[in-house]
């Protein structure tokens, strides 16, 4: 029977342990395993989530999706999808996860629209920025945590310039040195280090991907797969993935030689962390920046727009105005009032007391204006 037949229709309800109903809007994608839905809660019809799904799960697979879920319910970072829940509905035999639904498009479609279809060094350092980060916490997590399938269609642009997303949890493992990790049953090719052909999987299998990822957005190609790599060395002598600043001149050489040594075949000769990578990226980019991800990036893709700080957007000239000439008017309205306070005092025939309290007055309500008028 197809695949596509187990896929669920629109509008079909599906209901959680907890008695929370979701309806299916739409197909996201489809897998080998199952689909991901855009599903809306029944209740309150603006919450929209992302629903994964795995169909007719065996042992293994049961056991890698449950793990998903439970690696991202405990994850806080903003460059990670929530997770609400794990489930399972016994009635369709599937089991679902729950999660932000991220409106957006992949680096991957994005890349494939590009003239070249790659992206200038100063766009992708900004643009993975988020991604190095998320994945230097992942690395730091108790046991570590390695996602195992870092390329460009795993992270997601938001819609509106927002920064990157890394998501598709379905390969991530725990690391343990004193552990063997099994051999990942899905693989992307020229994205998959050599090790995830074999077993033994490390922090420094994401470091594969990530240099991977880099060097396709660079320069519009994947790099060649590791088994190719690995056969066509032995018998030609010599590695055949070329240089990045080969395949694109204007790559300055300092990066090329950056990613070379993180897609190095042997484990021990990449970069020890991620972090370290990502800094050396940096430093051997001529205009590298330490600031925000899209800080002098004003317009990341045609047609959006990201805010100088990312939450508030900058007051044009038109709306500053009115809140200058507000604030013009409470200082001198405070000014007028000291003077009239002093010359009240000085100048009236009341007592002596009487012209010490006015003038007190008057004074603290000029200080008052002098300050606020320094603002």
């Amino acid at each position: 029977m197809q695949q596509d037949q187990f896929i669920l229709p629109p509008r079909v309800v599906i209901r959680d342990p907890q008695g929370t109903q979701f309806v299916i809007e739409r197909v996201l994608g489809k897998g080998a395993l199952g689909a991901v839905y855009l599903v809306r809660e029944r209740a309150q019809a603006d919450k929209l989530f992302a629903l994964k799904e795995v169909i007719h799960p065996n042992a293994g697979e049961r056991a890698s999706f449950v793990f998903e879920g439970q690696v991202l319910t405990r994850l806080h970072h903003k460059a990670l999808p929530r997770v609400h829940r794990v489930f399972e509905n016994d009635k369709l035999m599937r089991m679902y996860v729950l999660m932000d639904y991220i409106k957006g498009e992949d680096l991957e479609a994005l890349r494939n629209r590009q003239p070249e279809q790659c992206f200038p060094l100063t766009l992708v350092l900004s643009l993975l920025h988020p991604i190095a980060n998320a994945l230097i916490y992942l690395h730091t997590q108790e046991p570590p945590i390695v996602h195992r399938d870092i390329k460009p269609a795993n992270i997601i642009i938001p819609d509106g310039g927002g920064e990157a997303m890394l998501v598709d949890f379905g390969s991530a493992k725990e690391y343990r040195a004193d552990a063997v990790t099994s051999i990942v049953a899905h693989r992307s090719p020229g994205y998959a280090a050599p090790e995830q052909y074999r077993t033994g999987t490390t922090p420094a299998t994401d470091i594969y991907g990530l240099a991977a990822t880099v060097y396709a957005l660079l320069t519009g190609v994947a790099p060649i797969d590791a088994p190719s790599r690995i056969a066509r060395s032995w018998s030609e002598g010599a590695d055949p993935l070329r240089p990045a600043n080969l395949l694109k001149p204007d790559i300055p050489e300092g990066v090329a030689d950056v990613l070379a040594r993180g897609l190095s075949v042997q484990i021990a000769d990449r970069w020890q962390t991620v972090e370290e990578f990502w800094q050396a990226l940096l430093t051997s980019s001529p205009q590298h920046t330490t600031s925000a991800p899209w800080m002098g990036l004003a317009h990341p893709f045609p047609g959006e727009a990201q805010a100088e700080d990312g939450d508030m957007p900058a007051l044009s000239k038109e709306q500053s105005a009115p809140l200058l000439n507000k604030r013009a008017v409470v200082r001198l309205f405070t000014v007028l009032v000291a003077l009239a306070a002093i010359g009240l005092g000085v100048f009236s025939w009341l007592s002596g007391l009487t012209i010490l309290l006015f003038c007190c007055v008057g004074l603290v309500l000029l200080w008052l204006g002098l300050l606020f008028s320094l603002r």
